[in-house]
């Protein structure tokens, strides 16, 4: 059987991006896959650790840089596991690598295209709270720095095509297939939030100061809808 030392880690929060330097500090090439457009994962959203209360991204950032910089590192971002096959030592995995719609290698995150920009719709990253662009970075600390366009909100006014001066811009951009072989595969995709519409008796939905743990997060981080 024929064995490779590569190794596919899935999802790009802390776990993904630590196993991933851990890896890759050990000589082997690593894949690093995330599907939304930056690394960072649920932690980026938090405001302060336990049970030192470090603000979360100061802890954070250096090591998304860390992994984006590191040589034995491929980040995939905006990217997702289409198909799995193969065993121990020999997968091959297909990843969707969706369009941007902006040239990483000329995006320089200045975020003009952003002021520009005449479409406002609720920022998931803030939990809804507050407000994005149809041309936007998740957060100001995202890795990499490079714009998305929202396709599902986009009005094609080429309004940031037209105030982008790297050029950076391309609608014509489409998916890509990648296909991946490696010998192992970690996943570190993470937690999903339990939906609390589902419990009435919480009042969630009916009393204004009832909310989850992560939207306080986000309510309470001096990088989020209120300022802190």
């Amino acid at each position: 059987m024929k064995k490779t030392n590569s190794v596919l880690v899935i999802g790009g929060g802390i776990a993904g991006m630590q196993a991933s330097l851990d890896l890759a500090s050990r000589g082997m090439k690593v894949y690093l896959v995330e599907k939304t457009p930056s690394i960072g994962g649920r932690m980026a959203q938090l405001d302060k650790t336990f049970p030192t209360m470090d603000c979360s991204i100061c802890i954070l950032a250096p090591k998304m840089m860390d992994t984006f910089r590191h040589p034995n590192i491929t980040l995939l971002t905006y990217s997702e596991i289409m198909e799995v096959s193969g065993s121990v030592g020999d997968f091959t995995v297909k990843v969707l690598k969706k369009p941007r719609f902006v040239k990483s290698d000329k995006c320089t995150g200045c975020g003009v295209c952003a002021q520009h920009c005449p479409v406002e719709v609720p920022n998931e990253f803030d939990m809804n709270f507050g407000v994005r662009r149809a041309i936007y970075v998740p957060f100001l600390q995202a890795v990499p720095l490079v714009y998305t366009i929202d396709e599902d909100n986009c009005l094609k006014c080429r309004l940031c095509s037209k105030v982008c001066l790297a050029g950076a811009i391309d609608y014509d951009q489409k998916p890509e297939l990648l296909t991946l072989n490696v010998g192992a595969i970690v996943i570190t995709t993470g937690f999903d939030l339990f939906d609390v519409r589902k419990r009435t008796e919480y009042g969630y939905g009916k009393y204004r100061n009832v909310m989850t743990s992560l939207e306080f997060e986000r309510m309470e981080s001096a990088s989020g809808p209120t300022g802190g």
